[in-house]
């Protein structure tokens, strides 16, 4: 089973934590559990910001994590 976390479901250590019980249940349930964590809370917003004040138009190539959300 795969699990995937980001933004705001993992922007703090509560959210973490919530995040970890989740997995933890998957896991005694029988699950094999592969999880995926992405950015946390609005980090991808700002790195996109920041590619965009290096180079006013980035490579389609670099960007295209940022262009599937």
């Amino acid at each position: 089973m795969c699990k995937k976390f980001g933004g705001t479901s993992v922007a703090n250590t509560e959210r973490l934590k919530n995040v970890a019980d989740i997995v933890t249940s998957t896991a005694k349930a029988g699950n094999q559990v592969v999880v995926v964590v992405s950015a946390q809370g609005d980090t991808t917003d700002d790195l996109i910001e920041k590619a965009a004040e290096l180079n006013e138009r980035p490579s389609r190539r670099e960007m295209d994590a940022a262009q599937h959300r």
